[in-house]
């Protein structure tokens, strides 16, 4: 018997992650979705509704309802709240099954993650996993996303293991998929990914503008750097120079998929676990400043799902 999903946050990622679930789940299944921007909603049915059944939902907590697995992607620690603690509207107003399995995919701070998790638990509503992503839009698309897992499979093919392995992999790379301990790790890995990859971009910006400053060549600049230590993930698949990399952002007109916004977001969450255990992320807060900058500039500005204010440094 085909099973029922339901997806919360049909944003930037989210719309692609949703399209590679409703690809790839049982096709006499429905795929019910939900997110506040009803256009958003009537975009994915125009475009993946050829697929199979889609039903546009009123409420989180109607997916959850609805389904036997429920994943979210949004974009901020109230959103998370507002989609699982709602009490009206929110999943933890569906009705109790110990069977739901729900996969919350977004960057938020793990006392969030794991708040959510223990109130869902405790009120019967499902086994809530933390599932962090890694990999932008474009791996979103691609489905080719790293996933971090705040679970501990008990073995490698224990029934709940699987499963949250089989519906990832509709999204992610098989061999991407980290289970990484108890409730919340998983966003501490990825918080940690995030700080490192975010300040990576910060310097590898001011780096190469510094050596272009100079006269270098651009592409001469980044085949040396390609070549030695500097090099990074970076480097191609956020390469901050226009017409090196033809895949990169600053090459298709600086096209908004991760906004400043967000960066600046992750940043500070970073900032909060480090602070939490006693870590001095002074390199962190540098790169906040300059994330924080470049959100507040209208050049970055788009339209975003709500209010997003941006984060301050504190340092």
């Amino acid at each position: 018997m085909a099973t029922d999903i339901g997806f919360i946050g049909i944003g930037n990622m989210g719309f692609s992650m949703a399209g590679n679930v409703r690809k790839k789940m049982a096709s006499a299944a429905t795929l019910h979705i939900f997110d506040v921007n009803s256009a958003a909603c009537q975009h994915f049915v125009d475009e993946f509704g050829s697929l199979g059944r889609i039903k546009v939902t009123n409420s989180a907590k109607q997916v959850a309802s609805d389904s036997t697995t429920v994943i979210s992607m949004v974009p901020m620690d109230q959103h998370a709240r507002a989609v699982y603690l709602e009490e009206e509207n929110g999943v933890i107003a569906a009705p109790a099954d110990a069977n739901r399995l729900i996969l919350e995919c977004s960057t938020i701070s793990v006392a969030t993650a794991r708040e959510i998790g223990e109130k869902i638990l405790a009120a019967g509503k499902g086994t809530y996993v933390d599932t962090p992503v890694s990999g932008g839009v474009v791996g979103a698309q691609a489905a080719t996303l790293s996933f971090f897992c705040g679970y501990s499979p008990t073995t490698n093919n224990d029934t709940l293991t699987q499963r949250v392995r089989d519906i990832v992999a509709w999204m992610g790379h098989p061999d991407k998929i980290n289970f990484c301990g108890h409730l919340g790790s998983g966003l501490v890995c990825k918080l940690v990914n995030n700080y490192i990859g975010l300040s990576n971009i910060v310097v590898a910006a001011q780096g190469m503008a510094f050596g272009i400053k100079h006269g270098i060549d651009k592409g001469i600049l980044w085949k040396c750097i390609k070549g030695s230590s500097g090099d990074s993930w970076v480097m191609d698949s956020a390469q901050p120079v226009p017409g090196i990399i033809e895949t990169s952002p600053s090459s298709n007109g600086f096209k908004a998929g991760f906004t400043p916004t967000l960066c600046a977001k992750d940043i500070s969450l970073g900032l909060k676990a480090a602070h939490e255990v006693g870590i001095d992320a002074s390199m962190g807060e540098a790169a906040l400043k300059l994330w924080s900058k470049a959100a507040r500039d209208p050049r970055t500005s788009v339209i975003t799902p709500g209010p997003m204010p941006v984060p301050e440094c504190s340092c």
